[in-house]
């Protein structure tokens, strides 16, 4: 079951520069933010962050890593931030006339209660096809209180490095909060 998603309103959003760190803009030009719900919807409940896409060059040279990250805090200032998880590497490596594009999703698992303020999960990968290692998130977010609204809210962004040229895209096709 879909509790949120960040993209029924806003259209698939595009990135075009090429700053070695962004994060994903909403058409708009403000931050793509996907918040949970409060009212205790979520307290000491398993939910999924589900987020997808692909990043792209156009014609030329490119040896260019990309790496998706998942970001996350109960603060809307400093969610930007703080990444709760950071995808290995996959390469976008080519050298043509057309577009080259490497494919990329992340999937996390996250609880967390109010009582202990904490917020836990575990997410994972796969960029390019490759399947990324399993990890246990980063925990940078504040204080957690689920009755709040919204409790946490969530961005996703990207770090290239290497040869990436100014009409490099980090495309964000799915931003969503499911539950089982």
């Amino acid at each position: 079951m879909i509790i949120a998603d960040a993209l029924v309103i806003t259209p698939p959003a595009v990135l075009t520069s090429t700053a070695a760190s962004q994060v994903v803009q909403n058409t708009a030009g403000g931050n793509l933010i996907l918040a949970a719900p409060g009212s205790n919807r979520l307290k000491g409940q398993k939910f999924y962050v589900v987020a997808s896409g692909y990043a792209q060059a156009g014609p030329g040279t490119f040896t260019a890593t990309v790496q998706p990250i998942l970001y996350g805090d109960a603060s809307l200032a400093t969610v930007t931030t703080k990444p709760l998880f950071s995808a290995t590497a996959g390469t976008l490596a080519y050298t043509g006339t057309t577009s080259g594009a490497i494919p990329w999703n992340l999937f996390a698992e996250f609880e967390g209660d109010t009582l202990s303020g904490t917020f836990w999960g575990i997410a994972q990968s796969v960029v390019g096809g490759t399947l990324k290692t399993q990890t246990v998130t980063v925990l940078p977010v504040s204080t957690i209180n689920f009755a709040t609204e919204p409790p946490i809210k969530f961005a996703i962004g990207n770090t290239a490095a290497g040869t990436v040229a100014a009409n490099f895209k980090f495309v964000t096709t799915e931003f969503r909060i499911i539950q089982d």
